[in-house]
């Protein structure tokens, strides 16, 4: 009895999740055992035929199909009535209606689909044991209905067979099986990787708003008595930073987590010409750290410089991935150190952790292998391998347990200039876009201004210089600049001061101008404060030559960044979350652009209806009622210009299916979610703008955060 309860349990396991399969399956029989009823009588005659057993039949598995109008209190017996049901319609009354009709080759076909459908309906166990006991109880039937019983050797002679369809199903289902319980593995483990990652930017954030909280002064009803001291509006500030900081690394790990789950192949199409030291160093900047003890520990060398053709994303996911691995036990091991050295033509990540048992290293690189990390999902590396060689290079692990690892990255030999050619190509480059700029530098220091200028000279442009914020006002009175090098900290008007001053339209043709901010405190503790003046982008005191015009050329090359690109102009925003629509408004309606809101797709309809004037749709994509794509394919398909108004999509959706989905639909561009106010406004700029130049699926639809720049 102990062994019956058992052997049923696996089948209730097994059935448990496919009462669909059975509810299917038992409407196939209603109308097949019916059916072959007539076909067995008028078309195709056989030898035995019986009504009453084949109505029994029909009649069961009518009443297993139907099981949502079982009574209440009957619906627990679903699964053991499908036991019996499923013994007699297949193993039992197959075997006795083919040793009735002699075992011909009509009812060994029938036999064989019997068995067929008892594989796919139980477990292995109960295959088995139905077949035996179905079997059993058919031959009895036979021999006490049969005068004359005879078991035909036909019949008898394709039990082999029979026995190598149920050995050959039941194995298929078991490594189908496992490969569905790999894949469940492998979703915990992403969940779980997820929620684990997320614990620590989420824990800071919670953080930071309590520091922050604590900074201000004592609660009371009296406003006149609240002053804020500058130590507590600093205080404030750097508690923002981080906690914005916390954030960017969690969007991070969520783009990162996707792009390794992602198993098709590696898109490379925006294959460019990289300079390794470049790239890295942007990386080791971008990297969200947790603390500024993680960013102590890591350092750069270079040896020898070179260039790859390769996607600059693609490249910095991979060492994002190596960053994080390699940090993630600097807690237990405080003295560790991570280097990442640049020596044609490869890059080692070197970490003096831990390191990984050798029994692992053969496998580290494919999926859902991991060493030593709790939560981790293996994803990381198998990614890492998998961009690596799709721009035709490789990656290698050499780690010794309790010494450290050293990843090496090994890159495809590119034809590529000498060292000061490839400077000098770079300059070239830049030259379209610096040629007959007029340049604004603002600093106190002047041996800062001279290196400066030093590190724009032979670009074509030209250069005024101030001492201080006040003289920059006036020297913007008098005459138009492409962009403002703003020093931060300056004596009698600083730099925030002097940029609040311009973006509050002191001198209204120069309201947008880009203004590139300049600071020696680290980026992440200033950032939200020059955002909040109203700064483009920021760069270190002591950047690089290269570093500088990167920063540079960044803020020139969009078109539309001069004068006032988005003044005057009218947006309509659709997000069903308010929220979200209210944090998007208010940073364009910092940059003149009037927005109109709707929260479902048919509301935008209806304001085009309306022939309100729209220069821009931004579109949530997951809206009720019509959601972002059904609402641009309807836009679409109006006639005249409505039809033909710039679309952004706004999603928390990266993934290539979404792209292509909102392409399909007719979107412009993609932003996603949490919305960067910055980078927001340079998509809209460049599609609003005459000189936009159609799609431009940026870094950021893939990397959330990535893609502002030196803003973040």
């Amino acid at each position: 009895m102990k062994y019956l309860r058992k052997l049923f349990a696996c089948y209730e396991d097994y059935c448990s999740h496919r009462k669909g399969i059975l509810r299917y399956a038992s409407l196939v029989g209603a109308i097949g055992f019916l059916l072959f009823h007539f076909i067995y009588t008028l078309v195709l005659p056989q030898p035995y035929e019986n009504l009453t057993i084949r109505l029994i039949a029909a009649a069961a598995c009518a009443v297993m199909a139907m099981p949502n109008y079982w009574p209440a209190r009957l619906r627990k017996y679903y699964i053991g009535c499908s036991y019996v049901v499923v013994l007699y319609c297949l193993p039992f009354f197959h075997v006795f209606m083919s040793l009735k009709n002699h075992g011909n080759i009509v009812f060994i076909a029938d036999s064989f689909m019997a068995v067929f459908f008892l594989v796919l309906l139980t477990d292995w166990r109960n295959t088995i044991a139905m077949l035996c006991l179905g079997t059993i109880l058919g031959v009895a039937l036979y021999m006490a209905t049969t005068a004359h019983p005879v078991l035909a050797p036909d019949y008898i002679a394709r039990l082999p067979t029979f026995i190598l369809v149920v050995v050959g199903g039941s194995l298929f289902k078991f490594s189908e099986r496992q490969l569905q319980d790999a894949k469940l593995r492998g979703a915990v483990a992403l969940a779980g990787s997820i929620a684990h990652e997320m614990r620590n930017p989420l824990g800071r954030i919670q953080y930071s708003l309590d520091m922050a909280s604590r900074a201000l002064p004592e609660p009371t009803t009296d406003d006149a008595t609240q002053p804020l001291s500058g130590k507590q509006i600093e205080d404030v500030y750097a508690q923002l930073s981080q906690g914005q900081r916390a954030v960017q690394r969690g969007l991070q790990v969520i783009a990162m987590t996707l792009e390794q789950v992602n198993v098709k192949t590696i898109d490379t199409s925006k294959v460019t010409r990289i300079q390794a030291a470049d790239v890295v160093q942007k990386a080791l900047a971008e990297y969200a750290y947790e603390t500024e003890g993680e960013r102590s520990v890591v350092s750069l060398l270079v040896h020898e410089d070179f260039a790859f053709d390769g996607d600059e994303t693609l490249f910095m996911f991979v060492l994002f991935n190596l960053f994080k691995n390699a940090l993630y036990y600097v807690k237990r091991y405080p003295d560790m150190r991570l280097v990442v050295t640049v020596d044609e033509p490869h890059v080692f990540v070197t970490d003096t952790g831990p390191g990984i048992p050798k029994s692992l290293q053969t496998r580290l690189f494919e999926s859902f292998q991991t060493s030593g990390k709790a939560g981790g999902t293996g994803l990381g590396l198998a990614y890492c391998k998998r961009a690596m060689v799709a721009i035709g290079g490789d990656i290698f692990c050499d780690s010794a347990e309790g010494e450290g690892t050293r990843f090496t990255l090994r890159f495809p030999r590119a034809a590529q200039a000498a060292p000061d050619e490839n400077s000098r190509a770079l300059r070239d480059d830049s030259l379209a876009i610096f040629e007959g700029k007029r340049i604004l530098l603002v600093d106190d220091d002047v041996m800062q201004r001279s290196t400066l200028r030093k590190h724009l000279g032979g670009l074509g442009v030209e250069i005024d210089e101030a001492e201080n914020g006040q003289l920059a006002i006036e020297r913007i009175k008098q005459a138009h600049y492409d962009l403002v090098l703003m020093d931060l900290h300056m004596p009698v008007l600083d730099g925030y001061a002097a940029t609040g001053m311009i973006r509050g339209g002191l001198v209204p043709a120069m309201r947008f101008v880009p203004i590139l901010g300049c600071s020696s405190e680290p980026e992440h503790l200033v950032h939200v404060k020059t955002e909040r003046a109203g700064m483009t982008a920021i760069v270190p005191k002591a950047c690089s030559r290269a570093e500088l015009l990167r920063a540079v050329q960044s803020c020139l090359e969009h078109p539309g960044v001069h004068g006032e690109p988005l003044a005057g102009k009218t947006a309509i925003l659709a997000d069903d979350d308010e929220y979200g629509r209210r944090i998007v408004r208010t940073w364009l309606e910092k940059y003149g652009l009037e927005v109109r809101e709707a929260n479902h797709g048919q509301a935008v309809l209806d304001m085009l209806a309306e022939d309100e004037r729209c220069d821009v749709i931004m579109l949530d994509l997951q809206m009720p009622g019509l959601n972002g794509i059904e609402t641009t394919r309807a836009i679409r398909a109006r006639p005249g210009t409505s039809g033909q108004i710039p679309i952004i999509a706004l999603t928390g959706y990266s993934d290539s299916g979404t792209i292509e989905s909102a392409v399909n639909a007719g979107m412009n561009d993609i932003a996603t979610k949490p919305v960067r106010g910055p980078a927001l406004v340079r998509t809209l700029i460049q599609h609003m703008h005459p000189g936009a130049n159609g799609a431009r699926w940026a870094a950021t639809a893939a990397v959330p955060g990535a893609g502002d720049g030196w803003e973040n």
